[in-house]
């Protein structure tokens, strides 16, 4: 019986602890970043890519982004490279199982107008950095058969 109890209590720690760490990466994300960069680690050339079924990757690029960890909820502002001025709306959260990782993930759906629970598709991000006002995802995507990574750097406003 005593096993069986320490068995639970640990189970309970672990399962805390990794909650706990996502709830502090998602603090440190609270505010507004500007996205400063796209690029194509590890591919030759540039790739015409659509993001989250929105806009060209070119539009993506100095758009401002506001994430409200209290509600998981977020807004970016697409208005880069002559792209018609357009306010996107998402949830996120930091996956509590990677958030004790290296690089922990975070979990996106583009809402716009919906609700999160009505919305099938999102994306998974990996986290490459967040020191200070600097901030590095890495996604996959398909691009004509072929996965390719994309990465997005931000700067904290």
């Amino acid at each position: 019986m005593k096993y069986i109890y320490l068995f639970l209590s640990s189970l309970i720690l672990t399962s805390c602890g990794s909650a706990y760490i996502a709830n502090q990466v998602e603090k440190e994300f609270k505010g507004e970043w500007v996205l400063e960069s796209v690029a194509y680690p590890n591919s030759s050339g540039f790739f015409d890519v659509e993001l989250y079924d929105l806009a060209d990757v070119n539009c993506f690029e100095n758009s401002t982004w506001e994430f409200i960890p209290n509600n998981s909820t977020g807004k970016f502002i697409l208005d880069g490279n002559a792209c018609a001025k357009t306010e996107n709306r998402f949830t996120w959260y930091i996956d509590p199982l990677t958030a004790k990782d290296a690089y922990p993930e975070v979990l996106m759906k583009i809402t716009n107008g919906k609700k999160a629970k009505n919305v099938s598709t999102g994306t998974r991000i990996k986290i490459t950095n967040l020191i200070g006002n600097k901030m590095t995802w890495e996604q996959n995507t398909m691009f004509k058969g072929e996965q390719i990574t994309i990465e997005m750097n931000f700067t904290k406003l």
